[in-house]
């Protein structure tokens, strides 16, 4: 289990904190959660590993995150994540990118299965249990051909995030819906080369057998 334990003391300090009437407390900067809501989710992770991930995972909304040691810088970006995440919940529609429509499929085997409109675009996945990172390459053959894209991973029970580098995640979202030059994805493109650290990616939910 990940121990998280600099969220967990934050979390902490600000439910004993009351609020300061200059500006935010330390509470708020974590988008009202609230302290039991940031605690079931530090309980709630589990490792990075086959056991965990494997199975039906169905989108269910994008997801954007700044990297970095710096927390208040972090908590600073949550409007920037927030300006992002609109536009590629945008993007992500007209394309047909939505919930009902993508998806991964995980298997015990290392490999896995991208599916998008009824297509399925198959491959293998490697871990990196110390980078909680799993690499994913779609081979040598068929549409996404010599693709490959490392993504941070986080899981739950019921959910799990992917979050890519930004340059990698919009040219997989080109090639796998056929709009490489879309005036669409190049303004999503200047938005996300604006800010550094960035990464975005996919909220997905286990689907149950």
């Amino acid at each position: 289990m990940k121990k998280v334990y600099l969220i967990l003391a934050a979390a902490l300090f600000a439910a004993a904190c009351p609020q300061q009437a200059e500006g935010q407390s330390l509470k708020d900067l974590f988008n009202k959660k609230g302290i039991e809501g940031i605690v079931n989710t530090v309980v709630e992770q589990m490792d990075i590993i086959p056991e965990n991930i494997t199975g039906h995972w169905e989108y269910a909304g994008t997801a954007v995150k700044f990297t970095g040691d710096n927390m208040l810088m972090n908590a600073a970006s949550e409007l920037a994540s927030g300006q992002v995440e609109e536009k590629l919940d945008e993007y992500l529609q007209i394309i047909g990118l939505k919930e009902g429509a993508f998806g991964y499929t995980f298997n015990a085997d290392s490999t896995f299965t991208t599916t998008f409109n009824k297509m399925e675009f198959h491959g293998k996945y490697t871990f990196s249990p110390e980078e909680d990172t799993i690499e994913l390459n779609y081979g040598k053959t068929g549409k996404l051909k010599g693709v490959s894209m490392k993504t941070m991973v986080s899981v739950t029970p019921a959910s799990m995030q992917l979050l890519f580098n930004a340059d990698k995640l919009l040219e997989f979202i080109g090639k796998i819906s056929s709009s490489v030059g879309d005036t669409r994805l190049g303004t999503l493109s200047s938005l996300v080369e604006q800010y550094d650290g960035m990464k975005i990616g996919f909220e997905l939910t286990r689907k149950n057998e």
